[in-house]
């Protein structure tokens, strides 16, 4: 019995003192996954960074091409270290870091790539469709004290490019002594854009059908107000929104997936594509009457396709709801929270609820085309808001303007549902300078 406890105690000691030697546990990049890297086990230095005399960098990184692969360099060093080890992966901004931006390959047999399984260590790759995975050492070479070592492996991006990718990797310049004491962990992150090189493939002139209100769906559109163009060729079967890795100076961005928009001839800010639709802001300083549309696919490339202009035509005002889907619905939140009102959770009399919509005119301060609102920016109009046939108090209106965190489109209104309100799909109608929301709108109350 006395043998078989010390044979078992001896097999534990690889996992607790050399099993990083041969790669570390899945998920030790830094602040994404979690926000862990190795000071958890190697915390004689701790936090990472600590020392300022090392560091972990990433070398070559170019902007990139979709599917076009690159070979990438890692340096970890510190003049006291003589063993090296490092854990890289990439994600799209775009998702929060929840999105794998491609594919690793060793370059050599120092490498190795592991992919997500939900285990502590993970499983060997190739990895599978966008399952996480990270590119790491797969033996910590060793070197003379404060040579520092150079990981070479090849990044496959995505075929298809989905806004800025974030690389995140930490490095260990440890000291060789076979425990995790001694060890200075280094993280850091690069980022990278989109190739001016990158192809654009279509081969289609896009067509426009008609170019109409977002909120309405059919009417005409505002200066500043989104806008829905519908037509044909817009994409080539993807479809592709904004997202955080899309965003250039707190604003929109014009091209969006080979894709963009004049009217007037001012590029707008592109918010979404498919193959049929696009939606965009108009310009800030739209003149009122009938403007043309023109819309751009491989823009900015030399296979540039313009559609044939449309003359669309431009109100002063042209305040809407948002609705959800087909319905008359009002996209309305409990205010304060990221709770719907809808027939499964409706307002009760007497709460505060948000609605959403689009062309309702100037504010103050006033934002450009594409712009987010960092914080509330009112109405320069009075709004009349009524809720069920009751036209509220102003001190029932609690806020109407641009909705805060959003694009300089989007306008939201804080109101009390009225004390009185019957139960049933109540229509709701805001009124500025003499122009209302389209008729038919309603949020659901019940008592």
């Amino acid at each position: 019995m006395r043998l078989k406890f010390v044979y078992a105690s001896m097999a534990a000691v690889p996992v607790t003192l050399l099993a990083f030697s041969t790669g570390p546990p899945v998920k030790r990049t830094g602040i994404i996954d979690g926000g862990a890297n190795c000071t958890a086990c190697h915390n004689s230095f701790a936090p990472a960074n600590s020392d300022a005399r090392g560091s972990v960098k990433i070398q070559n990184l170019q902007p990139y091409v979709p599917g076009v692969a690159q070979n990438i360099r890692v340096t970890v060093s510190h003049p006291d270290a003589s063993r090296w080890g490092f854990q890289l992966t990439a994600r799209f901004v775009t998702g929060g870091g929840t999105l794998m931006a491609g594919s690793f390959t060793p370059a050599n047999a120092e490498t190795k790539v592991v992919c997500d399984t939900g285990t502590l260590t993970g499983g060997p790759g190739p990895c599978f469709g966008n399952q996480l995975q990270w590119i790491e050492h797969a033996n910590a070479p060793r070197s003379s004290a404060g040579a520092g070592h150079t990981f070479e492996f090849q990044w496959t991006p995505p075929a298809d490019e989905n806004g800025d990718i974030l690389f995140y990797f930490a490095g260990n310049a440890a000291d060789g002594n076979g425990n995790n004491q001694g060890d200075r962990i280094y993280t850091s992150t690069a980022r990278v854009s989109l190739s001016s090189e990158a192809a654009c493939p279509m081969t289609v002139r896009p067509q426009i059908r008609s170019a109409v209100n977002a909120g309405t769906h059919s009417s005409a559109f505002s200066p500043n107000s989104m806008v829905e163009i519908y037509g044909a060729n817009f994409q080539a079967n993807r479809t592709r929104g904004v997202g955080a890795g899309d965003l250039i100076d707190n604003s929109f961005p014009r091209i969006l997936s080979c894709i963009a928009v004049e009217i007037n001839g001012t590029r707008v800010p592109v918010t979404y594509a498919q193959p049929d639709q696009i939606n965009v802001q108009a310009p800030a300083t739209l003149p009122t009457g009938p403007v043309t549309l023109v819309v751009l696919a491989n823009a900015g490339k030399p296979n540039e396709l313009r559609s044939d202009p449309a003359t669309v035509t431009v109100a002063p005002l042209a305040p809407s709801f948002f609705t959800v889907g087909v319905t008359q619905v009002i996209a309305a939140q409990f205010a304060g929270t990221a709770n719907l009102v809808d027939a499964a959770h409706p307002a009760k009399p007497g709460d505060l609820v948000t609605l959403y919509g689009t062309g309702f005119g100037a504010t103050n301060p006033a934002l450009q085309e594409g712009q987010i609102a960092t914080g509330q920016s009112p109405l320069t109009a009075q709004a009349t808001v009524s809720i069920g046939g009751t036209t509220l108090a102003a001190s029932d209106v609690l806020y109407a303007g641009l909705s805060p965190q959003s694009i300089s489109g989007l306008y939201q209104f804080n109101v009390r549902v009225p004390a009185s309100a019957a139960d049933g799909d109540l229509p709701v109608i805001i009124t500025v300078n003499g122009i209302s929301t389209q008729t038919g709108a309603t949020i659901t109350v019940k008592m």
